[in-house]
């Protein structure tokens, strides 16, 4: 049994990932200028993934949603 919604309106799943991992980009800057050290690397390249994926995902559903229309 399978359910399907569609969800209308500006908050989204992709858009909500968006803006978390925004957040979390802000936050290694933010560490790495009060700080004085080095952006450390892994978190900032899962960070960057994370980034890639959710505006690739919203893409793909932005598209999909226009062919819909």
């Amino acid at each position: 049994m399978t359910m399907k919604f569609f969800q209308r309106g500006a908050i989204r799943g992709d858009i909500v990932t968006l803006l978390i991992a925004g957040l979390a980009l802000v936050g290694l800057l933010a560490y790495a200028a009060l700080s004085g050290v080095e952006l450390p690397l892994w978190p900032s390249l899962a960070v960057m993934a994370v980034n890639l994926f959710a505006a690739g995902r919203l893409a793909w559903t932005v598209l999909k949603s226009k062919k819909r229309l």
